[in-house]
């Protein structure tokens, strides 16, 4: 008997070889010289039945592979895909938690001022409540991790909705306008709130206007208000605009309620007091005015607030009984009569350099020297 190897199949990384045992010798003797053809035709065709089907074999076994290879490509794909997947998740998550800080600017005294005129309210909050209660949880947050002392927030009247929002969030009414409510928010824990109270005063003037060529004055009677239906004579009044000096409001008043064009002269006093309205204290500028050289002395009375106006002597003037003997009403009677008279020259009005370095001009009051 021989052994004879036969290589069959490579698969990259080793040869399988196969051993087929066959026979040396036939057992018929006439076939002595033909047997060697014989058996070397069967062993021959023995090995390609062999090597067939070992190929078959192997074209299954590599079927296999390939499919088991195909498999884990796939399951490798949905691996990434479900990867891919999870990472958008979470980036849509972290996007969605993100602190938004509102718009604002910073004070002079570490606060921070939110005025949603800075910005467009509707497009970064869309008008909607909750997302403005978002917005404002995490910027309170974040400033008072950074460190911020005061906070100033101004609501515009459209969105009031936002108001009730901000004082369940611990912020207060400070002031109110036309077109806004601000509120407030001290943060510190540890110290007293040092934001200042909202404007405690009121300012008002009083005109004494004198025509120097008569030597009259210019009283009237107010139609609505506490002088009203007293039959009282007084000098006009009224009540100081935002951004308004003394003695611009005073020749503005007498404008109004009279008609009548005058100049400025001086302060002729003041008078401060606690009686204002809604609790406000109150500051009055009693005013000494002229009639401007060639302006006409015919009245023309503001019929919303004026009932009755007229040139009076100097003596209608002081004789008025609603005026109580020692009252401050009567002591700054007493200085228009002598401002009147050039007894007393009164408080000079300056304008001059606001300076510290910023532009503008500010009237300042001294006595005359």
């Amino acid at each position: 008997m021989a052994h004879h190897a036969v290589e069959y199949a490579r698969d990259g990384s080793r040869s399988v070889v196969v051993w087929v045992r066959t026979s040396t010798s036939m057992s018929t003797p006439s076939g002595r010289h033909s047997a060697p053809r014989r058996m070397r035709a069967a062993r021959g065709s023995f090995v390609a039945r062999v090597c067939s089907e070992i190929a078959r074999t192997t074209a299954g076994v590599r079927g296999e592979r390939a499919a088991r290879a195909a498999a884990r490509v796939d399951a490798r794909g949905e691996r990434a895909r479900s990867a891919t997947i999870a990472r958008r998740a979470s980036a849509s998550e972290t996007t969605t938690t993100t602190t938004m800080v509102l718009p604002f600017v910073e004070d002079r005294y570490g606060g921070v001022i939110v005025d949603d005129a800075m910005f467009d309210a509707e497009e970064l909050l869309g008008g909607d409540p909750v997302a403005f209660a978002r917005a404002l949880d995490g910027s309170v947050e974040a400033w008072r991790a950074r460190g911020t002392r005061g906070v100033w927030l101004k609501v515009a009247l459209e969105r009031a909705a936002h108001v009730p929002v901000a004082t369940s969030r611990g912020f207060v009414f400070h002031h109110a306008e036309k077109e806004y409510v601000m509120l407030t928010k001290w943060l510190p824990e540890d110290e007293a709130s040092t934001i200042p109270a909202n404007a405690s005063h009121q300012v008002g003037v009083g005109a004494f206007v004198l025509d120097k060529e008569t030597r009259r004055v210019l009283l009237v009677q107010e139609l609505r208000g506490p002088a009203a239906n007293r039959d009282l004579w007084k000098m006009p009044t009224g009540l100081l605009e935002a951004g308004e000096d003394v003695p611009i409001a005073a020749m503005r008043e007498v404008m109004e309620e009279t008609g009548i064009d005058t100049e400025f002269d001086t302060v002729i006093g003041c008078r401060h007091a606690h009686v204002g309205a809604f609790g406000k204290s109150d500051m009055f500028f009693c005013v000494g005015l002229v009639v401007k050289d060639g302006a006409s002395r015919e009245i023309t009375i503001q019929p919303q607030e004026i009932a009755k106006a007229k040139w009076a002597t100097m003596e209608e003037f002081l004789d008025n009984p609603h005026i109580e003997p020692g009252s401050h009403a009567w002591a700054l009677h007493a200085l228009c009569e002598k401002w009147a008279n050039d007894e007393y020259a009164g408080i000079r009005a300056n304008k001059l350099p606001l300076g510290f370095g910023r532009p503008g001009e500010v009237y300042t009051y001294v006595a005359h020297e």
